[in-house]
């Protein structure tokens, strides 16, 4: 496994290439159809893939936070997002490919995540999550609560833990 770090959040010093952001909208936008079960309709899958361009990425990457692991041959199977929103980060998302869950990177992503908080000296992080009862889960186990607030989209609701 190989790991990247795309760390822009003190200052610009890495771009992200047109064709790993493309990866990486890839595999956001095809987790997102493999987890759906009934959740969300097909408009709302949309709009939650409308954030995964490669130009998004690229620009989020450019003034955010992103690991990405793939395999020795190259293939981009995970990766994780913090983003600004105003003056706080955000966690927009963490993603495995399918065939590479239940192995420990997910929570290996979110490792990276939380030590770049530390890193900036927050103590609190919040993360943008779908109503898919696996993600809920997945941040419950690391600690998170639900705030019960969704965000402006009505798609994602929130989740918080203080560090």
């Amino acid at each position: 496994m190989k790991t990247r770090i795309v760390d822009n959040l003190q200052e610009e010093a890495e771009p992200l290439g047109h064709s790993e952001a493309e990866e990486i909208a890839d595999l956001i936008r095809q987790n997102t159809w493999d987890v759906n079960q009934g959740e969300y309709c097909l408009p709302e899958l949309e709009r939650m893939n409308a954030f995964a361009t490669p130009e998004n990425i690229q620009r989020e990457a450019a003034r955010g936070y992103l690991v990405v692991l793939s395999t020795e041959e190259g293939e981009t199977f995970g990766c994780a997002l913090i983003i600004r929103r105003g003056m706080r980060l955000v966690i927009k998302t963490i993603q495995v490919k399918t065939g590479h869950r239940r192995k420990g990177y997910g929570s290996l992503l979110y490792e990276y995540c939380e030590q770049r908080f530390r890193q900036v000296g927050l103590k609190e992080i919040e993360v943008e999550v779908p109503k898919f009862p696996s993600s809920e889960s997945f941040y419950r186990k690391h600690g998170f609560v639900k705030t019960g607030n969704p965000t402006p989209s009505g798609l994602y609701f929130a989740m918080f833990k203080y560090l």
